[in-house]
């Protein structure tokens, strides 16, 4: 009797049909901007698993689905639910599973080890946002618990050469040379035997990457310091807070009107920081420096708008007004919320901030035109890490 084939399967064997397909299609393309050839690709092991990788670009699922042997199911943020293209893309024809930014969600966890069961091959961004200075984010601690409570071979792979094609702070797309390499495979029985802070220190190991600023001899980007404001935000002459912006090829202070010239190598000139990585994680210790010593805080943003996100990802306007912070408070409007009932702040896209109470709402503040979330986040962490010191 021939064996009858649900409609999951079905749909499963529709999607991996689609995917192929595709792939077939966008090769050429992607061979053409980002440097990907036939000979980097990856074999996965035969068994459902989960393919984590480092985020260094908006385009890195696309990246790990050229590289990698097998169709892949992609852990998405649930930012994309909202936008009615994006969510059409990525739930109706790749099926994604979402995963809300800023906010542990049981939900998502739920929806991984439903897709793993039924031998499916999983691709996440553990750092769960892309990188602003090229560095790859530690992983947080819970992500340890969560490869272990999978139960499924865990694959690692890093990529290079995504930053200097799109760094998150610009608009501005480049030709580059993107490599993914296979760094590590561990099975479900090796991590049963090792401690979530082991396997959290393995594959933080295999993840990291530094984005150097390209050599002189190499290829030029040609690529302007507009953006760098959503990276940059401590002046290292004067000290000034939210005041650096880029204009041209050049970065500058608002406050001491200090220059430095950002060139198509990706190096800043005339100054103490030769790479936007060494100004960004001198700006993190000041910061902490600053919040150590007790420093009056006061950030601030105008014409910002205050959204509560609720649990089907929609989002309502509660606020509008100016965005500020200090060492107590975050407030947007006439709406406040002390730092000490924040659990969680981080960011998307440019510089979306998006925060979430100890209670479980969850909110998000954009600007009219933009502005810098890392910074907010930068402040917000320090505090929380003096606090508990």
């Amino acid at each position: 009797m021939e064996k009858r084939i649900s409609s999951d399967d079905r749909k499963q064997q529709r999607y991996y049909r689609f995917y192929h397909a595709l792939k077939k299609v966008a090769g050429p393309v992607c061979r053409f901007l980002f440097g990907i050839h036939k000979e980097d690709e990856i074999r996965l092991p035969k068994e459902p698993c989960l393919v984590v990788g480092n985020h260094t670009c908006y385009f890195d699922p696309l990246i790990i689905a050229m590289c990698v042997d097998q169709p892949l199911y992609f852990v998405a943020g649930a930012n994309l639910m909202r936008q009615k293209v994006a969510s059409f893309a990525t739930m109706k024809i790749f099926h994604s599973i979402p995963c809300s930014k800023g906010k542990i969600s049981v939900q998502t966890i739920r929806e991984m080890t439903k897709n793993l069961k039924a031998g499916r091959v999983i691709n996440m961004f553990a750092e769960g946002n892309i990188t602003y200075d090229g560095a790859t984010a530690p992983l947080a601690p819970v992500n340890g618990k969560l490869f272990r409570s999978l139960q499924c071979t865990v694959v690692t792979v890093q990529i290079t050469g995504g930053y200097q094609i799109v760094p998150r702070w610009s608009g501005k797309f480049c030709r580059g040379n993107i490599h993914a390499k296979l760094m590590g495979v561990y099975t479900k029985e090796e991590l049963h035997d090792m401690r979530p802070e082991e396997v959290l220190e393995k594959v933080n190991r295999d993840l990291y990457v530094e984005q150097p600023a390209l050599e002189e001899n190499g290829p030029t980007y040609r690529r302007g310091a507009k953006g760098i404001h959503y990276v940059l935000y401590i002046c290292p002459d004067c000290g000034a807070v939210g005041k650096i912006y880029g204009k041209g090829k050049q970065i500058h202070c608002g406050d001491c009107h200090r220059t430095w010239q950002y060139n198509a190598y990706g190096k800043i000139e005339g100054g103490r920081f030769q790479t936007i990585y060494q100004w960004n994680r001198w700006q993190q210790d000041h910061v902490r420096e600053l919040v150590r010593n007790g420093e009056e805080i006061s950030l601030s943003t105008p014409d910002a708008k205050l959204y509560t996100i609720l649990d089907n990802h929609s989002r309502g306007m509660q606020e509008e007004g100016t965005l500020s912070m200090d060492r107590e408070k975050l407030s947007c409007g006439s709406a406040v919320y002390p730092l000490t009932e924040i659990s969680r702040m981080d960011t998307r896209n440019k510089g979306i901030i998006l925060f979430s109470l100890r209670n479980g709402d969850y909110f998000e503040v954009a600007a009219k035109g933009g502005f810098c979330g890392l910074m907010y986040k930068t402040f917000f962490e320090a505090l929380k890490e003096n606090e508990a010191s």
